[in-house]
């Protein structure tokens, strides 16, 4: 399906860059919602019209896209969910929505807050959208591919991995020699590795599943060139990631960066 305007919630890192590039390419009418504190000076340069909100300011978001005539909404970039529930003024209906919740976790807030643009009249559309090729592929990606006895010894990690997606907990995992050095829980990403690598020394792989029944309007993983820097300056070996379901941020520097480093990427899919 085509949509002539989409409204863009843009959190931090390159993703909201990348589909707004692609947006204007397409003439597509973009309204920007910045969300403060986790915007990317590169979004000013798109001649769109902006706004910037509080992350915990659903009404003024929603207020916003429906009064400027927009009824689609893209989810792009993070939100740390640490941030989102730290020191912060919520508004009546952010309060609402998911201060009551019990569960916390990032797919439960999410799909709170998806839920108050549906009440709206604001449909929330999957972040593929323009995005499809920036998707991983499945089997070896770039780097040395690892071998059928590496795939072996790294296929617990992997459900463990899937394992921690499914309970919402975190989508990454550091893995070596048998073991799992580091799982991901709040830290996010980059902290996960960190500790992971440290722990492990060198010579681990950084896996990272989206969740079994992932909704692809949002989380949906993603890696760039700064996550390979950080395997490499560790000294792991590469990351698997899950195919289909998971950004390849700049695509062609990323995969030129893992050839000349030899970090090796590598696209698991689930095939039973």
């Amino acid at each position: 399906m085509k949509y002539k305007k989409v409204a863009v919630v843009a959190g931090g890192g390159d993703l909201p860059v990348i589909f707004l590039k692609r947006a204007a390419a397409a003439g597509i009418d973009v309204l920007i919602i910045e969300i403060e504190g986790e915007g990317n000076p590169a979004i000013s340069a798109f001649p769109f019209k902006k706004y910037r909100v509080k992350p915990a300011h659903l009404a003024d978001m929603i207020g916003i896209i429906k009064n400027a005539g927009y009824r689609h909404v893209i989810f792009l970039g993070y939100v740390r969910p640490a941030s989102l529930l730290k020191d912060i003024m919520f508004d009546a209906r952010t309060r609402k929505a998911l201060i009551d919740l019990k569960d916390k976790r990032a797919s439960s807030l999410m799909g709170a807050a998806i839920n108050e643009f549906k009440k709206s009249g604001i449909q929330a559309i999957p972040s593929t959208y323009l995005m499809e090729e920036a998707l991983a592929t499945e089997g070896a990606i770039a780097g040395k591919r690892p071998s059928a006895d590496e795939l072996n010894e790294l296929a617990p990690a992997i459900e463990i991995t899937r394992e921690l997606a499914r309970l919402d907990v975190g989508q990454t995992c550091v893995a070596g020699s048998g073991m799992i050095w580091a799982a991901e829980a709040m830290e996010g990403t980059d902290n996960c590795i960190k500790r992971g690598g440290k722990l492990a020394k060198k010579g681990f792989t950084v896996v990272k599943m989206a969740r079994p029944e992932q909704d692809m309007r949002f989380d949906i993983p993603a890696i760039g060139t700064r996550t390979l820097k950080l395997i490499k300056s560790l000294g792991g070996r590469g990351i698997i990631v899950e195919a289909g379901r998971t950004f390849l941020l700049n695509k062609d520097e990323l995969l030129r960066y893992a050839d000349a480093n030899d970090i090796f990427i590598y696209g698991w899919r689930n095939n039973k």
